[in-house]
């Protein structure tokens, strides 16, 4: 009997922990929205459409469903960047493709990278590279202390506070922007990029970005062509063949799926 009233306890603690970090979310200007306990399915009727800063709304949902996780309606200006896993972020890094430190959760297997966009459009994507999904405006992410269907919680490496969210990556702007021109002539600052010696430290990055202006306006053969002839003359020193390879067949595959999206 003590067992299970300790552990009763211990489930209230949980339980009033969920409910005061959900008030502490809103009480910052996030949008909050119940879930399932130990999922990421919304309990209420409409979704992220039911997501509110309202405190007494919050307080009644989580008074019926104490249990329930966290959702955050991504605000305007932001995205999530999505590691479904360790292994995704491993991928991202063996390109060379940066990840400024930002605000940070740890989910049950990956990752959440909050970044801020300014004014550029996104959307929410899946799939964007294996593993990596992107959560934009009209979508949520759990957030913690919520516990994941594996029993681990989630928590902040980075806790999201304004001044811990960082600026967006270029490269990832580029491959997201939906306001970008549809025409083949590039804006100035991607005429920069087509035209400048790229130095170590940027050379990834900047061919991400690179490749992703030429398979959006090229054949996929084309393109791919052209940015493997772009690498080998203006990155200084020149990447190994097999990193350039990787990294413009992974731009080639986001932008496919793109393009299957939108059909």
């Amino acid at each position: 009997m003590r067992a299970a009233r300790g552990s009763s306890r211990d489930n209230s603690a949980a339980s009033d922990k969920l409910a005061q970090a959900a008030l502490g979310y809103a009480e910052s200007g996030y949008e909050v929205l119940p879930l399932v306990g130990r999922g990421k399915r919304p309990l209420t009727r409409h979704g992220v459409k039911d997501a509110t800063t309202n405190v007494d709304q919050i307080r009644s949902w989580w008074a019926r469903r104490p249990r329930a996780n966290i959702g955050l309606a991504v605000p305007p200006g932001y995205l999530v960047l999505d590691l479904d896993n360790s292994e995704a972020l491993h991928r991202l890094r063996a390109q060379d493709l940066s990840l400024p430190t930002t605000a940070t959760a740890a989910t049950g297997r990956g990752q959440h990278l909050w970044y801020a966009t300014g004014e550029t459009l996104v959307r929410n994507r899946a799939s964007l590279f294996p593993d990596v999904d992107i959560r934009a405006p009209g979508g949520y992410v759990v957030a913690p202390p919520s516990i994941h269907p594996n029993g681990g919680a989630y928590r902040w490496i980075v806790p999201l506070e304004p001044d811990a969210v960082t600026e967006c990556p270029e490269w990832l702007l580029d491959l997201l922007d939906e306001n970008r021109s549809s025409s083949f002539a590039p804006k100035p600052q991607q005429r920069q990029s087509l035209a400048a010696q790229v130095p170590q430290g940027r050379r990834n990055d900047t061919l991400a970005r690179v490749a992703g202006f030429l398979f959006r306006r090229l054949p996929a053969a084309e393109a791919a062509e052209l940015a493997y002839c772009w690498a080998q003359v203006k990155l200084r020193p020149p990447l190994p063949e097999a990193e350039i390879l990787r990294t413009i067949n992974s731009i080639a595959g986001c932008e496919l799926r793109r393009q299957e999206e939108r059909e």
